[in-house]
């Protein structure tokens, strides 16, 4: 067990020692140097394992050694036990075996609970729907699970069978399904459709080694349909695959064309990347919608976009996560998760912000890849974009954010839990429909429930009335106390109807998911959604869409 751990240590250290000496030494200096280190840190490591006066894990000691090398790097470089290897495989294929079921954690007991079952996985065959309350997985009971752990027990080998116990709304018992696994294919377009006639729509939610295919898929059977223009939406699109994100741009962009390049300390991280192939959509008008969630290979495809002036970016700046990572397996099943170079756009601009330590003040790394900075970049029609870590959209259209009301009743899903209970009363809802009388009819329910949030001056309301009660004093302000109580009132009242339209598109949200899934959600945001509604009125304009990729003297316009 020891020799396993301190070969893993060995693995470590190398890239560690790279960082940190390579340009001051010798390569026979360097792995000298490299097995001297190992040697003193083996022999403190048995010394402690041996001799220290309470016994120690040895498993949880060599972890804390691996996890304390690695806070000194970036965020991005990670140690993978053995037990999380299988992760990998949903990264990279988009599978991975399960039942298929979206958990979260729900209410004030934190539940786990049913979000959504994917189409056609054994969870949707046997009819488990979103609200359920999973109380056990296999005789486990799932109090104090985390989703994370109760993912552990619910994968597993295809054709093996789990029984999941669920509360059910409206239900007098538990209920109980025997479910076989099977692989559950992770869709990374898991959804194309229309929003209006003649503009087409695509959800690009992952980058794994079926994002081409499916995006291919797609686009032909848009382009079938008549569509004329694209909404391309990488909105909180985590990345995935760097292949899988030049593979995507081979859709839109000319054979021939560098999309991408890194940049590393070993010759084979210095990679230019051009496509190898013609465009199945080179001419189609084309608006690519980003935020803050957009990450990795979603920025690869987006700054690609944007440098070679094929489409206009709506939305918020990207994340700037543009490290590149490379898995490294070990023989004893466990992994890391190695940075080894950066992403460059066409332009040259680095996709990474730049200071990816944060506060870290402990980091090793001397001699870092030179940085582009944050100005001097142009698109080949000669617009200005910034540099610097992260890419800025054409047009900004910021995501409205909910007020202290629409805060609270998301913070404690209270949309989900109406909507479970009401699909339960209603079972002939077919459509994500929401009328005023059902926004009236949450209100009572909120009500019903005992919902309840702080206001400004409610606080302070509280604070004076123990103070006056250390003088036996309340009671002669009792009447004042009723009147600001009553304007505090009024005041949630006001809040409710001033965040009427924010709590209507969030039930039409939950309502499109619990009837339809990803489906019905995304659906469900088409004619409410500022930044698809953005999108749609550029495309319908050919004038205004051709002077955003002209030369301009500003990086990004107004969203209004």
């Amino acid at each position: 067990m020891h020799r396993r751990l301190l070969l893993l240590l060995v693995s470590l250290l190398i890239p560690l020692s790279v960082f940190a000496e390579a340009r001051s030494m010798s390569a026979d200096e360097l792995y000298a140097k490299i097995h001297h280190n190992m040697g003193l840190f083996g022999d403190i490591y048995r010394e402690i394992s041996l001799r220290y006066v309470d016994q120690i894990d040895p498993d949880e000691f060599v972890q804390a050694g691996i996890n304390g090398m690695l806070e000194t790097l970036d965020p991005y470089t990670v140690y993978i036990p053995e037990e999380d290897t299988d992760d990998l495989d949903v990264i990279t294929y988009g599978k991975y075996g399960g039942v298929g079921i979206e958990i979260g954690v729900r209410g004030e007991a934190k539940y786990l609970t049913v979000i959504s079952a994917m189409d056609d996985s054994p969870a949707q065959r046997v009819g488990i729907r979103s609200g359920d309350k999973v109380i056990e997985v296999d005789g486990h009971s799932t109090v104090g699970m985390t989703t994370r752990d109760a993912s552990r027990f619910l994968r597993g080998e295809p054709d093996t069978h789990v029984k999941i116990i669920v509360e059910r709304p409206g239900a007098l018992e538990p209920i109980e399904f025997d479910l076989m696994r099977q692989v559950i294919d992770v869709k990374d377009v898991p959804y194309s459709g229309f929003v209006e006639p003649g503009v087409g729509y695509i959800k690009l939610a992952h980058f794994s080694t079926r994002a081409q295919g499916e995006l291919d898929v797609a686009l032909t059977d848009l382009q079938s349909k008549g569509m004329e223009a694209l909404i391309l939406d990488m909105r909180g699109n985590p990345g995935g695959l760097m292949s899988a994100a030049v593979g995507v741009l081979q859709k839109f962009l000319d054979k021939g064309e560098v999309v991408v390049s890194t940049k590393g300390r070993t010759p084979d991280a210095n990679r230019t990347f051009k496509l190898a192939s013609d465009p199945v959509a080179k001419d189609l008008p084309l608006a690519v919608l980003v935020d803050g969630g957009s990450a990795s290979a979603s920025e690869i495809v987006a700054g690609a976009i944007q440098d070679l002036d094929r489409g206009v970016l709506i939305g918020e700046p990207t994340f700037g996560k543009g490290l590149v990572q490379s898995v490294i397996s070990f023989e004893t099943g466990e992994a890391l998760k190695l940075t080894t170079a950066k992403y460059f756009t066409p332009s040259g601009r680095l996709i990474q912000k730049v200071d990816y330590f944060g506060d870290n003040d402990t980091t090793l790394v001397i001699t870092p890849i030179e940085e582009s900075t944050d100005s001097g970049f142009t698109t080949r029609n000669g617009r200005k974009v910034i540099g610097g870590g992260g890419i800025e959209p054409d047009i900004l259209v910021e995501t409205p954010q909910p007020e202290q009301l629409g805060v609270e009743l998301w913070r404690q899903g209270t949309f989900f839990d109406f909507v479970t209970e009401y699909i339960s009363q209603h079972t002939d809802v077919t459509d994500a429909t929401v009328s005023d009388a059902m926004i009236n009819q949450f209100a009572d329910w909120l009500v019903e429930k005992g919902f309840s949030y702080a206001v400004d001056g409610e606080k302070e309301i509280k604070a004076l009335r123990e103070i006056l009660k250390t003088f036996e004093m309340e009671q002669e302000a009792e009447g004042d106390f009723a009147h600001l109580e009553h304007y505090l009132e009024l005041v949630r009242d006001r809040d409710f109807e001033k965040e009427r339209p924010f709590i209507k598109n969030s039930l039409e949200t939950e309502l499109g998911n619990a009837l339809y899934g990803t489906t019905g959600r995304i659906e469900a945001s088409f004619d409410s959604d500022p930044q698809i509604l953005r999108a749609i009125e550029v495309l319908n304009n050919g004038i205004e869409y051709g002077k955003l990729l002209a030369v301009t003297d500003s990086t990004n316009t107004n969203g209004e």
